[in-house]
């Protein structure tokens, strides 16, 4: 069970357990409730005293930084209730309570996703933030925010998080507010903090099974290919290039933000030989999806799915590869290499994975013009490919 506040001593995030413990339905009835003005720590302990009932319960703090400050998040436990009646106070109950931590081990998801272990808590804690702020948004029914949120928490490799997103998403705007409750309550469950006898998760099993397998399934399995669905809003906060006109902003600001579409023409400066990947001519690649499909146990349509995103993606990529390429910024290079590379080897498009890994470990920057080409070749018949599909 817990709660968190800010700063200013504001109730700022709430788990399900919590705002029903309190009597309330959910947590905009709890927020203008001016709870905080009825909850003291005595002895070590937390009381929360209401018309018709006392709390007291033991608590672990847990401090979470974020853009504007700290988020004390309050784990609450051994949870004792007085009831009040007529102004006497009855005998104690002990509620006991269902939910457990959500523990992300950071060293890992860090590592996988290419992020040092202090940019991904960085990241973490903006994520939770800006789901503050667009807690009022996902209430009116909000698409657009439903979308960014999940595709945040996919490339922040949350997919607990992430499943309740996408059944949200699919659920129409007045069936929702039991499932936004239910996001927050995970939300708050969060923990880089390895809890006392912890055994890994299946995420399948943390919610009850739905009517629907098939859907379940997808949402689950869309969550663990989250690699293949990053956007403009999962760039790195680090990247850069040495001109003014090809930098980026940093990733705070455009992972949490839509990202300001001043498009500048790709130049070369002096010392680079000029490239274009415009007129390249299709190079043979030899891809199935099926093939992809009966490796990893997953539909067909699911794999399609995937690489139309892998193909969007990449021709996101391909100005930042060229301005990197200008710049002679190797790191980002490797950087686009690496992510681009992983999701398609996911997919088992060999040829552009095998010329992605190229580039990745390129060390001699004039090696890049062709093996950009070459990639860029192989590319233009994967894309050409699918469109036949989409066809036929």
């Amino acid at each position: 069970m817990y709660y968190g506040y800010n700063d200013d001593k504001e109730l700022i995030l709430a788990d399900k357990e919590f705002i029903e413990l309190l009597g309330f339905l959910s947590f905009e009835e709890l927020k203008t409730s001016n709870i905080m003005s009825n909850l003291t720590f005595e002895d070590k302990q937390i009381v929360i005293k209401q018309e018709k009932q006392l709390i007291n319960a033991n608590f672990i703090e847990h401090k979470m930084y974020e853009i504007k400050g700290v988020v004390n998040l309050i784990e609450l436990k051994d949870i004792r209730i007085k009831e009040i009646k007529d102004g006497i106070i009855k005998p104690q109950t002990t509620l006991q309570t269902n939910y457990k931590p959500i523990y992300l081990d950071v060293n890992k998801i860090s590592k996988e996703i290419g992020l040092s272990v202090e940019d991904y808590k960085l990241y973490l804690d903006s994520f939770i933030d800006q789901s503050i702020i667009d807690e009022k948004r996902l209430l009116e029914g909000n698409d657009k925010v439903v979308k960014n949120l999940a595709n945040l928490a996919l490339t922040l490799k949350i997919p607990h998080i992430n499943i309740i997103l996408l059944k949200i998403q699919k659920l129409p705007h007045r069936e929702r507010v039991h499932l936004i409750d239910e996001y927050y309550t995970k939300l708050a469950l969060l923990t880089l903090e390895r809890p006392e006898n912890y055994k890994e998760e299946i995420v399948d099993d943390i919610f009850e099974p739905d009517n629907n397998e098939t859907e379940r399934k997808e949402e689950v399995l869309s969550s663990r290919f989250s690699e293949l669905l990053q956007n403009v809003e999962s760039e790195k906060k680090n990247e850069k290039v040495k001109e003014e006109e090809f930098k980026l902003d940093e990733l705070p600001d455009e992972i949490f933000l839509e990202k300001k579409k001043n498009k500048k023409e790709i130049k070369s400066n002096s010392e680079v030989k000029e490239i274009s990947l415009d007129n390249i001519k299709p190079l043979p690649i030899s891809y199935n999806p099926q093939t992809a499909a009966d490796e990893l146990n997953l539909p067909v349509v699911l794999i399609e799915e995937f690489v139309d995103d892998f193909i969007e993606q990449a021709h996101h990529d391909k100005d930042h590869l060229l301005a990197s390429y200008y710049q002679k910024d190797m790191d980002n290079i490797h950087e686009l290499g690496h992510k681009l590379k992983g999701a398609a080897s996911n997919l088992r498009i060999n040829e552009l994975s095998d010329i992605l890994e190229e580039i990745q470990f390129c060390t001699e920057h004039e090696k890049l013009e062709g093996l950009l080409k070459e990639y860029w070749g192989h590319f233009l018949s994967l894309e050409d490919y699918m469109q036949q599909l989409k066809r036929a």
